[in-house]
């Protein structure tokens, strides 16, 4: 089912750096996505998104973020470290540092990725604005062991960049992914994996086969993004909305910075709460009555029942006619790194 999500190979289209991945990243991958079609449940998710900070240093149009009325914070090393050692104890396959923060402005980043890479988590990443960026920052984060980065950039020109992302200023970011893929090829590594993307809208999708051809030579993937109506809590979607059962039910647990735990990258109002991770384990909460509720919504085609799931934009539709035209002339990738993580 195409869920507005498109990556095009960059300079993996010459070498495929995912083709030297290990046997059990390329089964975890596997189970990705065999266990929503098959409706597994697995002693423990594939995924987590641990939320380093829900700070952020930009206030770009298209974000959820800006009807955010909770308090902003850190992570403590202490509870990132429990989330981690119990992960490890069931081999968690992949782990996101961020969900609706900037997590470059967390000064242990670097350090929680060298602590979840040392505990045998296959794959690490995190997605960033990348202005914070520095040579010392990426250095630390290509010797932490850091597998994939991700940087959302959503235009091609200084103007239609500027205007989304407020805040930011498009030479440096450009010249801050530039200069990180240099220090990673430098030092002799294949990974990080980079990936730049944009979320097509309005304001610039007149740009996105700029956007491609500005990027394809210099980062492992490109992507772009359907753009989806940011929820604002307390309101319904405008669009009639047609789902499908979702997948992330499946695969990953949420841990927000605080320690409160929620089941998708949905919920970014904290409105179906499974737990505390302070107290509860990620174990208990996956398995919980709480989760299974939703599965068994879901699975029963009933997913309309729970009103965060009705209006929820992640599983529905979102074929693009426009984009795929604009794709059919670029190699897109068919690897199974291109679904929701």
């Amino acid at each position: 089912m195409n869920a507005g999500f498109y990556e095009i190979l960059g300079t993996d289209r010459f070498e495929n750096v995912e083709d030297t991945f290990s046997p059990q990243y390329k089964e975890y991958r596997k189970k990705w996505f065999e266990y929503p079609q098959k409706k597994i449940l697995s002693d423990f998710p594939l995924h987590l998104d641990v939320e380093s900070t829900n700070a952020c240093n930009l206030r770009c149009i298209m974000c959820t973020r800006n009807f955010m009325t909770e308090k902003i914070g850190n992570i403590k090393w202490d509870l990132f470290k429990k989330v981690v050692d119990e992960a490890a104890d069931y081999n968690l396959p992949s782990l996101k540092l961020n969900f609706r923060g900037e997590p470059l402005l967390h000064p242990d980043l670097h350090r929680m990725v060298k602590y979840a890479k040392d505990h045998g988590v296959l794959d690490v990443q995190f997605n960033t604005n990348g202005l914070a960026l520095t040579e010392k920052r990426s250095e630390e984060l290509i010797k932490s062991g850091l597998d994939r980065i991700i940087f959302s950039v959503d235009g091609a020109t200084k103007k239609t960049y500027e205007y989304i992302r407020t805040g930011s200023n498009f030479e440096r970011v450009v010249e801050n992914i530039k200069q990180f893929v240099e220090i990673r090829n430098s030092m002799g590594q294949k990974k990080p994996v980079v990936r730049v993307q944009m979320v097509k809208m309005e304001e610039n999708k007149h740009e996105v086969e700029q956007f491609i051809e500005m990027w394809r030579d210099v980062v492992n993937r490109v992507a772009v993004t359907s753009q989806r109506e940011p929820y604002i809590k307390g309101k319904g979607s405008t669009k009639k909305l047609e789902h499908f059962p979702c997948h992330q039910i499946w695969q990953r647990i949420v841990v927000w910075w605080t320690g409160e735990v929620f089941m998708c990258c949905g919920d970014w109002h904290g409105e179906y709460p499974l737990g505390d991770a302070n107290k509860d384990s990620i174990y208990d909460l996956w398995h919980g009555e709480k989760y299974n509720f939703v599965r068994k919504l879901h699975s029963s085609g009933r997913l309309e029942d729970l009103p965060i799931c009705a209006r929820c934009e992640v599983n529905t539709p979102q074929f693009d006619g426009e984009l795929d035209q604009i794709l059919k002339k670029y190699q897109v990738s068919t690897s199974s790194s291109n679904l929701f993580r």
